[in-house]
């Protein structure tokens, strides 16, 4: 009880998107579709660098409740900070928080569907979610899994 996983996963986050769904002209089938750009390539990355955390810190993939924690970190924007010789220093004008898209639940829930199958059996296990987005110097997720 009690035993722990953690990671980062280096690159930028992407969310799960809506699902758009039409009806085929010819076909009559009807069609659903996952409006995220970079989805597959971050649960690949997220899945990769989970598979070898795993395998590195010998951790068996759960069939128990377990608890998530994430904290994914956005690279701020060069508007954000001034130019010429001060181009390191913040405007005064700089959001504080990331309160722009990506929603941060459609983050949570793309991790988690990147983690199933790797570090749990099923994202129904996750009976509790620690998550944020701030802004940082880089883009990466910081993700810890602890059993319950």
């Amino acid at each position: 009880m009690g035993d722990y996983i953690s990671f980062e996963v280096h690159g930028k986050a992407s969310p799960s998107g809506s699902k758009k769904a039409f009806v085929h002209n010819r076909t009559g089938k009807v069609i659903v579709l996952d409006t995220a750009k970079n989805k597959d390539l971050w649960q690949n990355m997220v899945s990769l660098v989970a598979r070898k955390s795993v395998s590195e810190q010998s951790w068996p993939k759960q069939s128990q409740a377990v608890s998530l924690s994430v904290v994914f970190r956005f690279r701020r924007p060069k508007s954000h900070f001034r130019s010429g010789k001060n181009f390191n220093v913040m405007k005064a004008t700089s959001p504080l928080y990331h309160t722009q898209k990506p929603d941060l639940t459609k983050l949570v829930r793309c991790l988690e569907d990147a983690l199933t199958g790797v570090v749990w059996n099923d994202d129904c296990q996750v009976i509790e979610t620690k998550a944020c987005k701030k802004w940082g110097d880089e883009d990466i997720a910081l993700v810890k899994v602890k059993t319950e």
